[in-house]
C-alpha cells in the first residue's frame, strides 16, 4: 500500500531533478552573468593574449570567428601590432574597443554593485557606456575616470620629449560625448592632502591631459584632438558608421551611433570559448523541451488520477487516463534521450 502510493510522489521528485538540471544545462547565463562580466565579441588583426592567475593564453584571430570567449574577473588582455578586439560588460552593455600594442585588465564590479571596474595599464582604448544607471571606471598611473554616460578615449602611453630625456607617461581622456570625473590621485584621494585637487569634469569636445610622472599630477585642458577622431574613426566598432571628423577645432562634434553587438549565447565564468549560437543547437534543446513538458504532464495525470487516492473517484475514466499517461511520458523519455545523446558538432 505505502509503496503504490509513494510511486506517483517518487516520479514526480525524479522529473523535477531532471527538469532542474535540464535548466541548468540550457541557460548556463543565469548564473554566468550574475556580478558582471565582460565578453570578447569581435577580434581583427594577428592574435592576443589573455593573463589569469599568472598563466598567460594566446589565442588566434580565427579561433573567434562568429564566436566569443568571456573573460573572468582579474584578466588582463594583451594586444599587439595590428590587433584591435571589441569587449562588451555585462550587465551595463558598455562597449570597449581595445586598441593595438594595449594591455587592459577587467577588475569586475566592485564590492557595493555600483559599477565596473577598468584598469588601462598601458595603450588606448575607447569606451561607450550603455544604458544602465551604474557607471564605469577607468584607472591608469594612479588616475581614475568615473563616466556613465557618453563617449570616450583613453590613451595611456609614454610621450618622448628632447633625445636622451626619459620619456614622460601621459593619461589622457577625450570627451567624444557626454562628461566624465576625473580623480587625479584615485577616487579615494583626500581632498586637502593632494594640493586641493579632488575632481575634474571633462565635458563633449574637451580633452584632458595628465601627466603623472611628478609627485603633484600636472592636468591641461583643452580642445578634443582632431588626430583623436581620426583614429578612431578609422578603428571605429565593427559594423557602426565612422565618426564624423569635425573641419575646425571649434565645431561641434557629433559622433556616429555606436552598432551594439549580437547577444551572447553562453558567457562563462571561466576564460573557455564561448559555442556560437546555432540552428541546430535549437534542435537539442527542442528534444530536451518536449520531453520534459510530455514527461512533467504525463507524471502530473497519473498523480491526480491514482486510484490509490481516497479522495479521487476510482472510475473507469480515472483508470483510462492513468494508463493513457503511460504513452507521452514514453515518448517523453524517448525524447530526452534523443536530446541528451544528439550532440552537434561546432
Amino acid at each position: 500500500m505505502i509503496n503504490r502510493v509513494c510511486n506517483p510522489f517518487l516520479k514526480l521528485l525524479v522529473t523535477l531533478l531532471v527538469f532542474l538540471g535540464s535548466l541548468l544545462y540550457l541557460a548556463p547565463d543565469l548564473y554566468a552573468q550574475e556580478g558582471g562580466s565582460a565578453w570578447i565579441y569581435h577580434v581583427s588583426g594577428t592574435d592576443f593574449a589573455l593573463s589569469l592567475h599568472g598563466e598567460r593564453t594566446f589565442f588566434p584571430v580565427e579561433v573567434l570567428g562568429g564566436r566569443g570567449i568571456t573573460l573572468e574577473r582579474s584578466g588582463i588582455i594583451h594586444t599587439g601590432p595590428g590587433t584591435f578586439l571589441e569587449i562588451q560588460l555585462y550587465p551595463s552593455a558598455t562597449l570597449i574597443k581595445v586598441a593595438e600594442n594595449t594591455s587592459l585588465i577587467y577588475n569586475g564590479i566592485d564590492e557595493t554593485g555600483k559599477f565596473q571596474d577598468l584598469g588601462l595599464l598601458y595603450g588606448r582604448i575607447r569606451v561607450v557606456t550603455g544604458n544602465e544607471p551604474n557607471f564605469v571606471v577607468i584607472r591608469g598611473g594612479g588616475v581614475s575616470v568615473k563616466i556613465q554616460n557618453g563617449d570616450f578615449g583613453f590613451d595611456y602611453l609614454l610621450e618622448h620629449g628632447e633625445p636622451g630625456s626619459t620619456p614622460q607617461p601621459l593619461f589622457n581622456v577625450s570627451a567624444i560625448r557626454g562628461s566624465a570625473e576625473v580623480f587625479p590621485y584615485g577616487m579615494g584621494a583626500s581632498y586637502p592632502y593632494y594640493g586641493g585637487v579632488n575632481v575634474i569634469d571633462v565635458n563633449k569636445g574637451e580633452c584632458l591631459s595628465l601627466d603623472i610622472s611628478s609627485f603633484h599630477t600636472l592636468v591641461e585642458k583643452k580642445l578634443l584632438d582632431r588626430d583623436t577622431l581620426t583614429y578612431w574613426r578609422y578603428h571605429n566598432f565593427f559594423g557602426s558608421p565612422p565618426l564624423y571628423v569635425p573641419k575646425s577645432r571649434t565645431e561641434i562634434v557629433e559622433p556616429a551611433p555606436i552598432s551594439q553587438p549580437a547577444q551572447p549565447t553562453q558567457p562563462s565564468a571561466r576564460l573557455n570559448v564561448v559555442r556560437p549560437f546555432e540552428i541546430r543547437n535549437q534542435g537539442k534543446n527542442v528534444l530536451l523541451g518536449l520531453g520534459l513538458a510530455l514527461t512533467a504532464s504525463a507524471v502530473a495525470a497519473q498523480v491526480i488520477t491514482h486510484p490509490q487516492f481516497e479522495f479521487l473517484s476510482n472510475d473507469d475514466l480515472s483508470r483510462r487516463i492513468y494508463n493513457t499517461a503511460y504513452i507521452p511520458m514514453g515518448l517523453g523519455l524517448i525524447s530526452l534521450l534523443g536530446g541528451i545523446l544528439y550532440n552537434p558538432s561546432r
